[in-house]
């Protein structure tokens, strides 16, 4: 039972038609889900990939990254001869191997112990092209590096799932954050979206609702915080069953902003919750107390936790609007 009164928004920049079902469009990485076929893969995108990829698929990427060059340039030492290594173990496979990999590791890392150097024409252009390509290497992970801790991000706690949980004398869908840093958030916003996929006179689209939150901003966020859409007779969630959401694939996307006073720049990130990570009837237990000396904790482990409450089939009416 679609709420007739409630209004559409304009496409945020998303789409409205696709030839197919869209499984949700932020993933849970917080990224829009979108596959590029065809983009460029220039070293600018592979510098940006890496500033913005995770830490253990970059460490991973580093590792990976740093073993393929070593066995290139080992092979490459191989290839002219590792007789033209000064102090070369040539008596094994093994040993010729091993000589042509450790004079790689030398040369890339300009460390240069002296074990092994280059003492004919081949391996000395080798080690010419192993040694500047060792240096340019390093200035880009510098810089990589640089880029990663100088780029302002929020690390935020999200509820795992959302609720549609009482509010004053009707009900609400209500999702729940924290900061997971130490410092700061100052100035925080937030907006609330609905995306449904509705059949109407051209067929299947995907249509957007914005969710009014009942407290939209705060000055401060030292602890957690709870975003609340109050379900009234103009929210697209009035008279909505649990099964309508899951056969309109609806899914909510949070955006966030705020300013982090360690950066002191504002910092932006996003979130969804699909139709099957919303829970048909809970509310929140308190994530924080005070100590008896009187510090406020905060709990992130409990930041998920919730009570079941009973939900009838469909999300109703506040009292005084059931007329």
């Amino acid at each position: 039972m679609f709420n007739t009164r409630a209004r559409r928004t304009d496409d945020p920049g998303i789409g409205t038609a696709f030839d197919r079902p869209v499984d949700r469009l932020v993933g849970k990485d917080d990224k829009f889900t979108v596959q590029r076929v065809g983009a460029g893969n220039g070293v600018r995108e592979a510098f940006v990939s890496l500033v913005g990829m995770g830490t253990a698929r970059f460490l991973g990427v580093l590792a990976l990254g740093y073993v393929v060059i070593n066995l290139v340039f080992g092979a490459l030492y191989m290839a002219v001869g590792v007789e033209g290594i000064g102090n070369a173990r040539l008596d094994t496979l093994s040993d010729r191997w091993a000589t042509a990999i450790e004079m790689s590791v030398q040369t890339i890392t300009t460390v240069g112990y002296g074990s092994f150097y280059p003492d004919s024409p081949g391996t000395w252009a080798v080690a010419a092209v192993n040694g500047m390509f060792g240096i340019l290497s390093f200035s880009l992970i510098a810089a990589v590096m640089y880029a990663r801790f100088a780029k302002p991000t929020a690390r935020l706690a999200y509820s795992d799932k959302a609720l549609i949980a009482p509010f004053r004398d009707g009900w609400s869908f209500q999702m729940r954050l924290a900061n997971r840093r130490s410092t700061l958030l100052m100035e925080v916003e937030a907006r609330m979206m609905l995306v449904m996929a509705d059949v109407d006179e051209h067929g299947e689209r995907l249509n957007y609702y914005n969710l009014p939150l009942q407290l939209d901003k705060v000055n401060f966020l030292p602890l957690s915080w709870t975003l609340v859409h109050p379900v009234n007779s103009e929210s697209p969630l009035a008279g909505i069953s649990e099964a309508e959401l899951r056969l309109r694939r609806a899914e909510v996307i949070v955006i966030f902003k705020g300013i982090d006073e360690g950066y002191m720049q504002h910092v932006y990130t996003r979130h969804s919750y699909r139709y099957d990570e919303v829970v048909w009837g809970g509310r929140f237990l308190r994530a924080f107390s005070a100590t008896p000396q009187g510090t406020m904790q905060l709990f992130l482990e409990r930041l998920s936790q919730y009570e079941p409450v009973p939900l009838g089939e469909r999300v109703p009416l506040p009292i005084r609007e059931q007329a």
